[in-house]
């Protein structure tokens, strides 16, 4: 994020009406843009795709700051987990729409090598992995997407989204047995 903090956020700090705003939303920016930033790249695999999420998602809080501002800091820290996160997949969706398909392998020029080829199904394994936690229901698709791609613990989750410790381990469980039971579904386990 070092190359947009000067400029990119001080574009969207001069969209905020007063000096007041400018520094609450400089807090809330420093305060969140690392925890944005990784769950974007956990998404995107690259930096400057999940610069641009993050910057996104602190555009669309400036345009609502006002009444954004007025969230308990645990819940204005969820809600711009998720905008980072819509963002992302926002930008995922659209890159890979515009893959070409000259880039995409063919039976005659598959590659030959096993261990590229289970780095290929792999690869396959974890896209569907993440289209399954999409579909999940969001309460339980985030607790999963904070436990697993962003490495948080659950105390720290709980705090995040402004849920009791036990509730984290319910989702968790439910997201789990759900996920499970997906995987069965699509033949990826027993």
């Amino acid at each position: 994020m070092k190359a947009k903090d000067g400029d990119g956020m001080l574009a969207v700090c001069m969209m905020l009406d007063t000096p007041e705003e400018r520094e609450s939303f400089e807090a809330v920016y420093q305060e969140n843009k690392n925890i944005m930033y990784a769950h974007a790249y956990s998404i995107l695999k690259d930096v400057p795709s999940a610069e641009d999420a993050v910057s996104d998602s602190f555009v669309a809080l400036a345009r609502n700051f006002s009444r954004l501002s007025l969230m308990e800091p645990s819940r204005l820290r969820s809600y711009l987990i998720i905008t980072a996160r819509n963002a992302a997949y926002k930008i995922y969706n659209k890159r890979k729409r515009e893959v070409s398909t000259d880039e995409v392998y063919s039976d005659d020029n598959a590659p030959a090598d096993k261990e590229l080829h289970i780095s290929v199904e792999n690869h396959q394994l974890y896209k569907e992995l993440s289209q399954m936690i999409k579909r999940l229901d969001p309460k339980y698709g985030d607790v999963v997407m904070l436990k697993y791609y962003c490495d948080m613990k659950d105390k720290d989750i709980a705090v995040s989204l402004d849920i009791s410790l036990e509730n984290v381990k319910v989702r968790l469980y439910r997201a789990k047995a759900a996920l499970k039971k997906m995987l069965k579904e699509g033949g990826y386990c027993d």
